[in-house]
C-alpha cells in the first residue's frame, strides 16, 4: 500500500525508465546459517574467522540454470542494462515501464510524488512465469516506498535539562534488568567486539552516542564511542533508528566496541 505523505501523479508513460532488482535463488542458505553461528559462538574454534565477499560469493551465487534461465527470460523480452553484484546473487536492471509490465504480470507502474521526491512503484501486485519461479526469490523496485526519516538532535548542551525533557520508558537499566545483567557483565578482553549493520541510508553520530551513555550508561562500564565503522557514514542528521540500535547495542553488549 502507499504510505502517508506520497501523492498519486498517474501512469507514466510506456517508456519510462524503471529499475528493477531480480533476487536469484542463493544455495548454500543453510551451510550459511551454520557459519554465521558459528563465527559468532565464542566456544566455536571458527569464532571471529568471518568470510570475504569473495568467501561468501563461492557460497550462496545461484547455480548455472538459474543464472541463465534469469538471463535467457530478460534477453527475450529485449533486457540488457543489467549489472551484478560481487555474490552474483542480484541483478539490477533499467528497462521501460512497458517492458517490465510485460515480464511481469499484473504490474502496473504509476508516479507517486512527496515534496521533492519522486517514484515509480507499482501499487499492484506482478507474477512470473511458473518456469521462472525457482529460479527467483522476488523483485525488487516495485512497491517499497523509502522508510521516513526522522532526525535525533545533535547533543544537547544540558544534561540535566535534557534528562528532564523527555522520558524513554525501555532504557538500558530495564533491559539489563531484565536479562539479570549486574555491572559486571560487561565485555573485559580486548578482543570483545560486535557489529551492528545499518540500511535504507540510516546514520549515526558518535555525539549522540556519548551524550546516550553519560545519560543512560551510570550503572555499567562502557564505551562513548564506535571504534569502526565500515563503509560510508552518511552526511546531515542522525537517523533515529540507526542511533538507537547502536546505543542500545552498546548498552547491553556493554564496554565493547
Amino acid at each position: 500500500s502507499v504510505p502517508p505523505g506520497w501523492a498519486h501523479a498517474g501512469r507514466v508513460d510506456p517508456g519510462q525508465p524503471v529499475q528493477l532488482t531480480f533476487a536469484l535463488r542463493q544455495r548454500g542458505a543453510a551451510r550459511l546459517a551454520r557459519l554465521v553461528q558459528a563465527v559468532s559462538d565464542p566456544q566455536s574454534p571458527q569464532y571471529g574467522q568471518y568470510l570475504s565477499l569473495e568467501q561468501l560469493r563461492d557460497l550462496v551465487q545461484p547455480s548455472p540454470a538459474t543464472l541463465m534461465t534469469v538471463l535467457k527470460w530478460l534477453q527475450g523480452h529485449g533486457v540488457e542494462d543489467c549489472r551484478s553484484v560481487t555474490t552474483l546473487d542480484f541483478l539490477e536492471c533499467y528497462l521501460p515501464a512497458s517492458t517490465a509490465e510485460r515480464l511481469l504480470p499484473g504490474a502496473e507502474f504509476h508516479r507517486y510524488v512527496q515534496g521533492q521526491q519522486s517514484l515509480v512503484r507499482s501499487p499492484l501486485p506482478y507474477s512470473v512465469p511458473a518456469e521462472l519461479a525457482e529460479h527467483l526469490d522476488f523483485v525488487g523496485g516495485l512497491h517499497r516506498f523509502p522508510a521516513e526519516r526522522r532526525a535525533v538532535s545533535r547533543a544537547r548542551r544540558d544534561p540535566q535539562l535534557a534528562r528532564a525533557s523527555f522520558h524513554l520508558g525501555v532504557t538500558p537499566s530495564v533491559l539489563r534488568q531484565r536479562y539479570n545483567m549486574t555491572g559486571g557483565d560487561v565485555g573485559l578482553l580486548p578482543n570483545n567486539s560486535q557489529a551492528c549493520a545499518q540500511f535504507l541510508e540510516q546514520y549515526f553520530h558518535q555525539a549522540d552516542l556519548a551524550e546516550f551513555m553519560q545519560l543512560f550508561g551510570s550503572g555499567f562500564a562502557h564505551r562513548t564511542q564506535v571504534d569502526r565503522v565500515v563503509g560510508r557514514q552518511g552526511r546531515g542528521k542522525a537517523g533515529l533508528e540507526a542511533s538507537l540500535d547502536v546505543e542500545y547495542i552498546m548498552s547491553t553488549g556493554a564496554n565493547v566496541s
